[in-house]
């Protein structure tokens, strides 16, 4: 069984290196990238992909409605992170599978991740 693939587009590398960390952790691959561009997502073969809501000054959430609209990368799934007050309205707007309001609990990505892909929590 290969590990499944998580591909984080943040330009923070604290936050990007944090969540590359935790995922990791869980038994994740974790592909990282810092700036947004959807051209060469479909050879990155992510199962899925963790955007924040601003990427370089633009927003993620053009980047996901992209996504979301090119055959051969749109049924990947996306969780939108953000820190703003709206960021559920966001992720419905642009088609995203999920989402995590900043500051998040390491629980809360995890089991957020774990649930979007469909894998199983083993509970310790």
């Amino acid at each position: 069984m290969h590990k499944k693939k998580v591909l984080i587009i943040e330009d923070d590398p604290g936050i990007q290196e944090l969540i590359g960390y935790i995922l990791e952790s869980e038994g994740f691959e974790v592909l990282a990238s810092s700036h947004n561009f959807s051209a060469d997502l479909s050879t990155l073969q992510a199962d899925l992909i963790l955007l924040d809501e601003w990427v370089n000054k633009k927003e993620g959430h053009m980047l996901c409605k992209e996504i979301k609209q090119i055959h051969t990368i749109g049924h990947i799934p996306v969780i939108i992170l953000s820190t703003a007050p709206d960021v559920a309205e966001i992720a419905k707007t642009c088609k995203a599978d999920g989402f995590l309001a900043k500051p998040f609990d390491i629980d809360d990505i995890v089991s957020l991740v774990n649930k979007v892909l469909g894998v199983k929590q083993v509970n310790v």
